[in-house]
């Protein structure tokens, strides 16, 4: 595995390594391996295509020979790192961060075989990740500790995967999604609601807690709260009130109410500590009248 070559390896430099970095410039994009090293920034694309690979332009693509002769035909590597290496010049262009950008496409498989290699993009294979990483330290350094530092600020802010909306993040529009709730019987999406259950006009099963792996399904796709409307285009219910009764019964906090709940607590708080101040007031002005007396 790549990661255990990064772990392993010893660099003449100080570096930071980031796995799986989840960016936004003109686009979203995933960068699988971030190096920040003191000559620039390193994107260490990974690829587990095995058989024999050929880079071929016009079109630009990766042909995959099979043991058994079936061919199939890829993305082209190194477009893809060059475009990653673009959006990240923008994203820190956000910031007002200018560095070299470096990147090369590794193959981790033992079993890859690159009869046909590409000049657009520095093309390895996962042994070669330590002296790749080492021969930066024949250049001259461009970023010091301090923008190092900054650049790994700015990185360790961004949002994990987990909390990254997949219709984001794969830049995929919500009409396009398959809306409804899924059968578990034979994976038909669109149950309809039927009193107390759902029913699959496919396989004509009923289940009565179909709805709760869809709305998990909506907050993994979608983002993280959901209202009546949302909920009823998500589960295609045409009932305001039905779609009222499921998110009610499904756990989920009410964040309105939770607001709410908040602002009373905060008020009562408030009037009982002016209540207090007011009877220490009132104490203390009888001690006075009554040693006047």
């Amino acid at each position: 595995m790549v990661y255990r070559e990064l772990e392993q390896v010893r660099l003449p430099y100080k570096n930071y390594i980031f796995h799986k970095v989840f960016l936004r410039a003109e686009s979203t994009f995933e960068l699988d391996y971030l190096v920040i090293t003191p000559y620039g920034l390193v994107i260490l694309e990974v690829k587990n295509i095995i058989g024999e690979l050929e880079f071929s332009i016009n079109p630009s693509q990766l042909i995959q020979r099979k043991e058994d002769g079936k061919m199939s035909k890829f993305p082209c590597p190194a477009n893809q790192l060059n475009e990653y290496k673009y959006q990240l010049s923008q994203y820190l262009h956000h910031y007002n961060i200018s560095v070299p950008i470096h990147g090369a496409v590794i193959f981790a498989s033992r079993n890859s075989f690159i009869r046909k290699s590409t000049n657009a993009v520095t093309v390895i294979y996962k042994n070669e990740i330590p002296s790749y990483l080492r021969n930066f330290s024949t250049i001259n350094s461009t970023l010091s500790e301090d923008e190092m530092e900054q650049i790994k600020g700015i990185l360790l802010k961004c949002p994990s995967p987990s909390t990254i909306p997949l219709i984001n993040h794969f830049s995929i529009p919500f009409e396009d999604l398959k809306l409804g709730v899924k059968c578990e019987s034979c994976s038909f999406i669109g149950m309809q609601k039927i009193i107390r259950t759902w029913y699959c006009p496919k396989c004509s099963k009923t289940n009565s807690y179909a709805h709760y792996k869809a709305i998990s399904t909506y907050f993994s796709l979608c983002k993280e709260t959901i209202n009546n409307k949302e909920c009823r285009d998500f589960l295609l219910l045409n009932n305001r009130n039905e779609a009222k009764r499921i998110l009610s019964n499904s756990g989920l906090l009410n964040v309105e109410k939770a607001l709410l709940r908040t602002i009373n607590k905060g008020y009562i708080d408030r009037i009982l500590r002016i209540f207090l101040i007011l009877f220490t007031l009132i104490n203390e002005c009888a001690k006075v009248y009554e040693s006047y007396k």
